[in-house]
């Protein structure tokens, strides 16, 4: 709460973008833009997304802005990307009701999703990231509950402006953006179990905001926790023995064991978390499950696919990166996201051109997410894979009679048939054929 200077200036060039923004909206939307027309149809109808009575659902990942002009309806994402660039929005309703988005990864726009003087609509299961302003903005509307999303690297989370009585943002996570939830003229609204974490200007911000219940969150390594604009008066706990927030900073003690924090923690004096929990809730647990590889002696300047198997054990929506990795350089990294319970299966190819000949130990690693306490299963070593002279198919460092044996010994074979040898498919289009034995017959004799 000291030096609120700073804030205060960004706050209000914050402000300045959004009204500028507000009134002039057009400015929100690349040319390319797909709508969902008052009538129920799709504009243009070559859009990747699907009818079936009032449930929209992605096809493929889309490369546009979308606006809804239709109350009453479903998009479900499928799993697909809604890709933008700013100025850009990603989804866009004015005056709807009724409306769910979810199963969306909306990436890269000005604001993922911006519901501007709408009601009775739901937020859910999506992971929003990368949107140089928001990755939620809601201006003056009502009743919207934004639930089990997983919200990264925006400049804000959650931002609601003018927004009362919005009956729940609950089980976020929301993680790694200057302001996690910021609260602006909103009265009225819950907040609960979410974990707003890593935040580097506040976790939690409000301005003219008071009569808020903000509970049964974890609130984690943000700097600082919450930001008070001015002296607004809110409830930071369900009484006890339910308790208040998980708060990283807390310094209490708990003497009588019942994980209720002994003293309270302070934000100012109008606001106080009377019964601060000693543990974070819920369980925030990613494990890298399996991960192989389509050959372990790749021919220098091949390829081969590698493939690795995610879970998210917990019990929120997670935003993370898979990080593949031959010793200690990176492969390749992946931006996921995954629903509490879910699995996912992931294949990239490691193409070798200009990697060093020599042996590689082979490894899938994911993000270490707040309040994780099970970390050693977030990296799965793979094994060794060697990068040698294309044709050294048995890795020994030379090309003799012992290559040539194998290739010739499953000639002809392709892919899922029992003589296929992948390291014999040098070039790797799937079959052994004379390619291959081309390869390596014109490196006999080779020796390092």
């Amino acid at each position: 709460m000291k030096g609120k200077t700073p804030y205060i200036i960004m706050l209000i060039t914050l402000l300045i973008s959004l009204i500028t923004l507000t009134l002039n909206p057009k400015t929100a939307h690349a040319e390319d833009t797909i709508y969902i027309r008052p009538d129920g149809s799709i504009d243009p109808s070559t859009a990747p997304i699907s009818r079936a009575g009032n449930v929209y659902t992605f096809t493929a990942n889309i490369y546009e802005s979308i606006v809804i002009e239709r109350s009453n309806i479903i998009i479900d994402g499928n799993g697909y990307t809604l890709q933008g660039s700013p100025p850009s929005y990603g989804f866009t309703l004015t005056n709807r009701n009724n409306v769910t988005i979810r199963n969306v990864l909306i990436n890269g726009f000005r604001y993922g999703i911006f519901l501007n003087f709408s009601a009775n609509c739901i937020i859910e299961l999506n992971a929003i990231a990368n949107c140089d302003r928001g990755g939620v903005w809601l201006q003056g509307s009502t009743a919207i509950t934004i639930a089990k999303n997983a919200i990264a690297n925006n400049y804000c989370g959650i931002l609601l402006t003018w927004s009362n009585n919005t009956n729940t943002i609950t089980n976020n996570t929301i993680r790694n953006n200057p302001f996690g939830i910021m609260l602006i003229g909103s009265i009225n609204n819950m907040i609960t179990e979410n974990t707003i974490a890593k935040n580097t200007l506040g976790g939690i911000y409000l301005d003219r905001s008071d009569n808020n219940q903000i509970y049964h969150n974890n609130i984690i390594n943000n700097t600082p926790q919450v930001v008070l604009s001015d002296s607004p008066t809110c409830t930071w706990d369900n009484g006890y023995p339910s308790g208040g927030n998980y708060w990283s900073d807390y310094t209490g003690t708990d003497n009588n064991g019942d994980g209720i924090g002994d003293t309270p923690y302070i934000i100012n004096e109008n606001n106080r978390d009377r019964y601060p929990l000693m543990n974070p809730r819920g369980i925030h647990d990613l494990a890298v499950t399996n991960i192989v590889i389509s050959k372990t002696v790749i021919g220098q300047g091949y390829s081969a696919n590698i493939t690795a198997t995610i879970q998210n054990q917990g019990s929120q929506t997670q935003i993370f990166d898979l990080t593949i990795y031959a010793n200690t350089s990176i492969i390749k990294t992946l931006q996921l996201y995954l629903i509490s319970g879910k699995t996912t299966t992931r294949t990239i190819i490691w193409n070798t051109t200009g990697w060093t000949k020599g042996a590689y130990m082979l490894k899938a690693s994911v993000t270490i997410i707040p309040a994780e306490t099970d970390t050693a299963d977030n990296t799965l070593i793979y094994g060794i894979v060697k990068v040698t002279v294309p044709g050294d198919v048995d890795g020994d460092r030379d090309i003799d009679i012992y290559d040539v044996v194998k290739i010739a010994s499953s000639y002809g074979s392709k892919i899922g048939e029992p003589r296929y040898v992948p390291n014999c498919d040098i070039d790797g289009n799937g079959q052994i054929n004379i390619y291959d034995a081309v390869i390596a017959t014109s490196r006999y004799g080779y020796k390092e």
